[in-house]
């Protein structure tokens, strides 16, 4: 009997764990993909859901010779969120913003291949309520020649 509540429970939370995922990539499509244009993607979609007070940071090869757009996506209940772009070798800070709208676009001529760290952070925000809410984040990085 314990093991068959166990396996309830895990196929719950895969469920569950699918389903955030998919409204991530939903947002993703309707809310995000469009803004990447005239920039073929780079096939890869960075998407988290986030809660206020969490940061996230990833790294992002960017090759020579080469211009990148990178597109912030944030829902609403997000806003405020600061994000940083810096080299990962110098530290060198290329960029520094805060979201002020759904989404934030960045274009990029890169001169020298290299890691660039992206760093997000969603403030905290004051909740009378005490109920929390979320959102997704996505990163989205296009190129052309």
């Amino acid at each position: 009997m314990k093991s068959l509540l166990k396996i309830a429970f895990l196929t719950l939370l895969s469920y569950t764990t699918c389903d955030i995922f998919a409204q991530c990539k939903g947002f993703t499509k309707r809310n995000c993909l469009p803004e990447l244009a005239p920039y073929m993607s780079n096939g890869q979609m960075n998407a988290a859901h986030f809660v206020p007070g969490e940061n996230a940071q990833l790294d992002l090869n960017l090759n020579k010779g080469l211009s990148y757009r990178l597109l912030i996506c944030a829902d609403e209940y997000l806003s405020g969120l600061n994000y940083k772009l810096t080299d990962k070798s110098s530290g060198q800070v290329y960029h520094k913003d805060t979201l002020s709208d759904v989404f934030s676009i960045s274009d990029l001529k890169v001169k020298q291949s290299g890691l660039i760290n992206l760093e997000i952070k969603v403030p905290d925000q004051e909740n009378p309520t005490g109920i929390v809410r979320s959102g997704c984040v996505t990163i989205l990085v296009g190129f052309k020649e």
